[in-house]
């Protein structure tokens, strides 16, 4: 049965969709920014970070499919919901920060093998990189924010991806101090360290949800909370067979029930 809890599933789904289509609006237009500046001042890392921007568009609108799939009713196929859509869709990010995570690395690898020294407008390229990082860490808060208001996994991945553009926009500024301040190559080890930064986020992320997909049991602690709720209904004499797996944001609980052997099924 699922894990009830204070916010409904529509709910549920309507945060998702609301903070979706903010993330939306904020990373079309920090990739505009980012892309068009970093072009103009020569900052890969820059781009980089504007690729990130860009992965993030892509995963809003995964989210905002998956809401789409996850509210529909139970069928006879689908007999405990849709609910894993959701998890689906994490994953689906997961393989898309790995993939933008991998090429930003590769391609920051060939351009420091070339010893090539590029000039960059790293004083520019740094006021665009604050920017962003402002913006990023906003966006983060407010869906973080939303997040824990309705308990929701799905909300939260992405605002866990919001914050790394904002970890990784922070590691872009550095690297444009560090090459205003005459430290060659700065930008590309910035972008290099942006790349490794987005491919482990998006194999933690994608471990995180094959492993729900695998009917992995929620952890001790929800276990507890679980226990301690069976335990508080009345009548009930013991439980056993206890086994929990997660489907999108709810948890699905089978049991075994001990009642008094005098109660009638109607009571039960």
């Amino acid at each position: 049965m699922p894990n009830k809890s204070s916010v409904g599933v529509r709910e549920r789904i309507r945060a998702a969709t609301r903070t979706t289509y903010v993330s939306i609006l904020v990373n079309i237009v920090l990739s505009v920014l980012q892309i068009v500046f970093g072009l103009i001042t020569s900052s890969y890392s820059l781009v980089a970070d504007a690729l990130h921007s860009l992965s993030d568009l892509v995963s809003d609108f995964v989210v905002l499919i998956a809401n789409r799939f996850s509210k529909q009713k139970p069928d006879a196929n689908h007999p405990h919901g849709h609910f894993r859509f959701e998890t689906i869709a994490v994953l689906i990010i997961a393989v898309l920060l790995v993939s933008v995570g991998s090429e930003i690395i590769m391609t920051s690898v060939k351009r420091l093998q070339s010893s090539e020294v590029i000039e960059i407008n790293a004083g520019l390229a740094f006021v665009i990189a604050i920017v962003a990082i402002v913006f990023k860490e906003l966006l983060f808060r407010y869906m973080a924010s939303e997040a824990k208001r309705v308990d929701s996994t799905l909300i939260m991945a992405n605002a866990v991806h919001a914050r790394s553009d904002a970890v990784s926009s922070v590691v872009v500024a550095i690297g444009l101090a560090a090459h205003f301040f005459g430290v060659n190559y700065a930008d590309l080890v910035a972008s290099l360290i942006v790349g490794a930064m987005i491919a482990f986020m998006g194999l933690k992320m994608g471990w995180n949800a094959l492993m729900d997909l695998a009917d992995r049991s929620v952890d001790k602690e929800t276990l507890d909370k679980i226990c301690n709720a069976i335990r508080e209904t009345p009548g009930l004499v013991d439980f056993h067979d206890l086994k929990t797996r997660k489907a999108g944001d709810f948890v699905l609980v089978e049991l075994h029930l001990d009642l008094p052997a005098q109660m009638t099924i109607a009571e039960g």
